[in-house]
């Protein structure tokens, strides 16, 4: 029997933005997505069984907000009611990167919490399975089990699938950090106030799934420019929904702004490279791997930005060690 269990996975950022959820309680997107996994954005994750008849967790070696716990034990009981695993657990989670800022640790955290977890069960779980497991604790969470380049359709118990592996694409990001707190409002809650009161809501709906289409033929091209340009534009639809949430939801701050403006202006300067904003104020610059140490020098010299950070693509979520 396996006493304890360490995964990793990587978190992804989305091209195609997963922003919305389908009514019922399994934790399905409205929005079709496309991700791109970095192997510069770590969560790794230990499992092991706890004697005592309760479950515990630290979050980089420290005890987590009571709303962390809640939502890591009720993903536990999934997994118990399921009868994929018995008995309560330790579960020790650390990422090398900002947490709940806006660079979607939480898809890294449920996919390696999903990945551990997968290890101490008797079950064989297929990755479609698994993915779906994953999506109950974080919608992304799905997407970082597959890694690479992935993308998520909108269904009925959608899985992640990958379109294109990490050693098979020469494209990167520069992960841009801002000076910022956790944010206020999680990307769950904001979903919830979007859908709730954006005048806008309905019509993202639509143009996501739009987006969604372009992107995923523009990805199978290998269409770098096609690409980055509905990256930008898919990134923009999103965070004018939120803006027009009543209270407005404003995520990103005057250097998100300012990083954004430089790279529409190296852009027509030659240098193809092209941004995306997740539900934070950090940004994401997309290019061909070659580009990615130039335009990290350039973007770390831009003022208010704490640091920025060249990335690969980053594969599969996987079990480092068993016991």
């Amino acid at each position: 029997m396996i006493h304890r269990v360490k995964a990793r996975a990587f978190a992804n950022i989305a091209l195609s933005k997963y922003w919305g959820k389908a009514s019922g309680t399994e934790n399905r997107p409205a929005t079709p997505s496309i991700s791109i996994a970095l192997a510069g954005l770590v969560t790794e994750t230990v499992v092991a069984k706890n004697t005592k008849n309760s479950d515990s967790f630290t979050l980089n070696g420290r005890r987590p907000q009571k709303h962390e716990v809640q939502r890591m034990r009720d993903f536990l009981d999934l997994w118990r009611k399921r009868g994929l695993i018995r008995g309560h657990y330790r579960v020790s989670t650390d990422n090398d990167f900002p947490t709940a800022s806006g660079l979607a640790s939480s898809s890294s955290g449920f996919a390696a919490l999903a990945m551990a977890l997968s290890g101490i069960s008797e079950k064989n779980l297929s990755v479609a399975e698994l993915s779906r497991l994953a999506r109950m604790g974080s919608g992304s969470a799905a997407r970082s089990i597959v890694g690479g380049v992935a993308r998520m359709p909108v269904s009925k118990n959608p899985d992640a699938q990958e379109i294109v592996s990490a050693d098979d694409i020469d494209w990167g990001m520069v992960i841009v950090e801002v000076e910022a707190p956790e944010k206020s409002i999680s990307s769950r809650e904001g979903m919830q106030l979007c859908a709730e009161t954006s005048p806008y809501y309905k019509e993202w709906l639509k143009q996501a799934k739009l987006d969604y289409r372009a992107l995923e033929s523009a990805i199978i091209r290998r269409d770098l420019e096609e690409v980055g340009k509905l990256t930008e534009a898919n990134a923009m639809a999103m965070h004018a929904c939120m803006v027009a949430s009543r209270p407005s939801l404003l995520y990103f701050n005057d250097v998100s702004l300012r990083v954004i403006q430089e790279v529409i202006r190296w852009r027509k300067k030659g240098l193809q490279v092209y941004f995306t904003m997740d539900a934070g104020p950090h940004l994401a610059l997309l290019s061909k791997t070659s580009n990615l140490k130039k335009i990290a020098n350039r973007a770390a010299k831009i003022k208010g930005v704490f640091s920025a950070q060249p990335s690969l693509p980053g594969g599969p979520a996987v079990i480092l060690e068993k016991s």
